[in-house]
């Protein structure tokens, strides 16, 4: 009679070779900056209308100047602050605003939850963002 151990190792082995022949793999993770618009995100686009290079944050950010767009498309590589024209906000609660200075000051976007939409006082103009809550709007 065989071991339990010599059949869980057949199973686990099993499980595996068909998982290699059928091309299965692990579930990707999603995190910040990894260019990929997941949930509790903002994402920022280097073209109007959510369309070209992107960039994810899923924290407050007081500069944008150590980030770069990325990706394929166009304006990958380009910097972040003051290259954005439009945002998503993947998150479904805060509200993500958009800074035209760093360090969370001057003219802002405001961009709601699970919503899309061009900047306007910050587009290509725009350099840091938090996330607000509750009516009138709390950042921080």
């Amino acid at each position: 009679m065989p071991s339990i151990r010599r059949v869980l190792a057949a199973v686990v082995t099993g499980m595996l070779s068909f998982s290699l022949v059928n091309g299965a793999a692990p579930a990707a993770s999603s995190a910040e900056h990894d260019g990929g618009c997941q949930g509790l995100e903002l994402c920022l686009f280097y073209n109007s209308g959510q369309r070209g290079a992107s960039h994810d944050f899923r924290y407050k950010v007081p500069d944008f100047g150590p980030y770069a767009f990325l990706g394929s498309s166009a304006g990958a590589g380009q910097s972040v602050k003051n290259h954005a024209a439009s945002a998503w906000n993947l998150d479904g609660y805060f509200t993500a605003r958009i800074y035209f200075n760093s360090g969370y000051a001057g003219p802002a976007d405001d961009v709601t939850p699970l919503t899309r939409r061009n900047l306007g006082d910050t587009y290509n103009d725009n350099a840091s963002f938090n996330w607000c809550h509750k009516q009138p709007l709390v950042c921080g």
